[in-house]
């Protein structure tokens, strides 16, 4: 899920910075969902995909 994420931030030429200040997060708890340090609650999960305009279930497309 992480590296889908990565992906997707990637695509619209974000930093993790800029992906946390869009979903309300602090990039260090960004980073640790990004390299799977941590299980991120589906709010969690949801307010990412808010932030990236993608489909919720992008963020589980595992390639």
């Amino acid at each position: 899920m992480g590296k889908r994420i990565i992906q997707l931030r990637s695509e619209k030429g974000w930093s993790q910075s800029d992906l946390a200040r869009a979903c309300y997060k602090d990039r260090q708890s960004l980073e640790r969902i990004e390299n799977g340090k941590v299980s991120p609650s589906l709010f969690s999960l949801y307010e990412i995909s808010l932030a990236l305009e993608a489909p919720f279930g992008e963020l589980l497309h595992f390639e």
